[in-house]
């Protein structure tokens, strides 16, 4: 009632975003941080959370204001050269090569964590590979926790491809089930490979499965060209004892051998660059873009550069850094 009566009196109710919006144009809060905001709010899990509550506190934003200090010294160093010509007074060379190293380094720092970040945002892409009755749609449902993909001992059962999410160690992990990959079979199933291909070529991390009683016992070699691969050697059950070639992990989805260990391997991917949490991580793809953008100017600066050159190369870094994180 009492806001409905500040609504008759002439007030109106706050549009979505206002106050942040309104704290950015005062000063009291940046572009990371007023992204961070969002990023609070649109969390899923621990990660997320973590991570966007650290850079409301300003963490990545102490970053980016150090790199910019860092770019104006360098500015600096530039400008000096250029006002001081007529003196005859040069700034060294070997001043001005140790402090673009600075700032390149500070940016390749910046840089790394931005896969990181994208994994935390987007979550990890895990795509199940291998031949029809591999037990892939077991796995799936079995990594799910329900019964999302139908599991029949007919071959070419899933013919598409099938998504799932899910949270391992605080880290969101995207999970798909794929069509057998043969070279018989419908044009359906056909199609259904292609998928599966694509999606692999997509991923972030590929679990190769192979049956132990698969027309092909022996296992394939493990993949030489994509992303990442965890080589799993599936229905363990009906080898008991036998142990596996070099590298491939033994799983049974009957009797839950190596499920245990299957996930803490995909742990540790999902979670590989994002170990320190916290630290400040580049998460927005803009970050990326202003850093990739700056370091190309800091690296196209050549020695026999007039100094007018170099100095508006840096000039440009130094406003692509500030505006990514100012306004």
């Amino acid at each position: 009632r009492v806001i409905e009566s500040c609504l008759a009196a002439g007030a109106r109710r706050a549009r979505a975003g206002e106050f942040t919006r309104r704290a950015v144009a005062n000063g009291k809060l940046d572009l990371v941080q007023a992204e961070a905001i969002r990023d609070l709010v649109a969390s899923e899990t621990a990660a997320q959370h973590r991570n966007a509550r650290l850079q409301m506190e300003g963490l990545l934003s102490v970053d980016f204001r150090a790199l910019r200090d860092e770019l104006v010294r360098l500015s600096g160093l530039f400008e000096a050269s250029l006002d001081f010509e007529a003196q005859t007074v040069e700034v060294a060379e070997d001043e001005i090569v140790e402090q673009r190293g600075f700032c390149l380094s500070r940016i390749d720092g910046l840089l790394k964590t931005a896969a990181a970040g994208e994994r935390i945002r987007d979550g990890l892409r895990v795509v199940i590979l291998g031949p029809p009755n591999a037990g892939k749609s077991t796995l799936f449902n079995h990594l799910c926790g329900n019964d999302r993909a139908i599991v029949s001992r007919h071959p070419g059962t899933t013919r598409d491809i099938l998504e799932a999410e899910l949270e391992i160690d605080g880290v969101r992990v995207v999970v798909q089930d794929t069509a057998g990959l043969r070279t018989t079979g419908d044009e359906v199933e056909a199609e259904g490979h292609r998928r599966a291909q694509g999606a692999a070529s997509a991923a972030d991390l590929v679990i190769n499965l192979w049956a132990y009683d698969s027309p092909t016992e022996a296992a394939p070699g493990t993949r030489a060209e994509g992303p990442p691969a965890i080589d799993v050697r599936s229905k363990a059950d009906t080898r008991p004892g036998v142990v596996p070639e070099e590298g491939w992990l033994r799983l049974s989805c009957t009797s839950g051998e190596g499920l245990e260990a299957l996930r803490s391997r995909i742990a540790a991917v999902a979670t590989s660059g994002v170990a320190d949490l916290g630290g400040a991580v580049a998460i927005a793809g803009r970050h990326r873009e202003a850093l990739t953008a700056a370091r190309g100017e800091l690296v196209g600066i050549s020695p026999g550069d007039p100094p007018e050159l170099a100095a508006e190369k840096v000039r440009r870094a130094l406003v692509g850094v500030a505006v990514s994180y100012t306004h």
